[in-house]
């Protein structure tokens, strides 16, 4: 019987990326005119929601979505890989980066489990070299973008339940699983795995570690 890799997962935002893209992405499209500038203060809003643990995903989504209402995936795409050159290159942390590169030459199965949409992680994850991504998935109709997410978001609950169906199908236990991740919004996920990582955690996540005896790594930012 072959035996299977060890499957070791990484959230994105503020884990790989010194920032968070979804946030980043609405502020880029602010700046070239697609959004308001109004949405300059909700987007701040929600971010700070979302550190708290407390963010309403579902209208967070939605607003982040909002932009992209009647476009082509073609059309959508253009902007993403623009928006990776310009905003997300500098922000790829180099000692991410490091961890990722020694996890495949452990030959560990890699995956890459973002609750941002998933317009922005798959160009992300394939800049990365990642084969397997979980993010939250887009509605488009006829071919063009409704500006809606299709449940469950990969957030909390949402992203333990996607990745446990990939798993599933997969063939691969979760119990001898890695995650990393800075955020308690992936307190499900973290409690599910054999090691859980925390990476550069926010003060609630943190806490968590403590109580728990979880592994803390601090990587400089650069």
């Amino acid at each position: 019987m072959i035996q299977k890799k060890r499957l070791v997962i990484f959230d994105l935002d503020n884990t790989i990326l010194n920032g968070d893209s979804d946030y980043s992405m609405v502020n880029y499209l602010i700046s070239k005119n697609i959004l308001p500038e109004s949405a300059t203060e909700i987007n701040s809003a929600y971010y700070q929601d979302y550190e708290l643990g407390k963010l309403n995903f579902d209208d967070y989504t939605n607003f982040a979505l909002s932009a992209y209402k009647g476009m082509s995936r073609e059309q959508i795409d253009e902007i993403i890989h623009a928006f990776l050159n310009e905003c997300i290159e500098p922000m790829i942390n180099v000692f991410a980066l490091k961890l990722i590169h020694g996890h495949q030459s452990d030959n560990d199965e890699l995956m890459l489990a973002s609750a941002t949409n998933e317009l922005i992680v798959d160009v992300i994850g394939k800049r990365l070299g990642f084969n397997n991504i979980i993010a939250t998935k887009v509605y488009f109709k006829d071919g063009f973008c409704m500006s809606k997410f299709i449940p469950p978001a990969a957030l909390g609950d949402g992203k333990l339940e996607l990745v446990e169906q990939w798993c599933k199908k997969e063939g691969y236990d979760l119990n001898d699983s890695v995650f990393y991740s800075d955020s308690i919004n992936d307190l499900p996920l973290l409690s599910r795995v054999k090691k859980p990582i925390a990476v550069n955690p926010d003060a609630l996540l943190e806490e968590k570690c403590l109580e728990n005896g979880w592994e803390i790594i601090n990587l400089p930012k650069i």
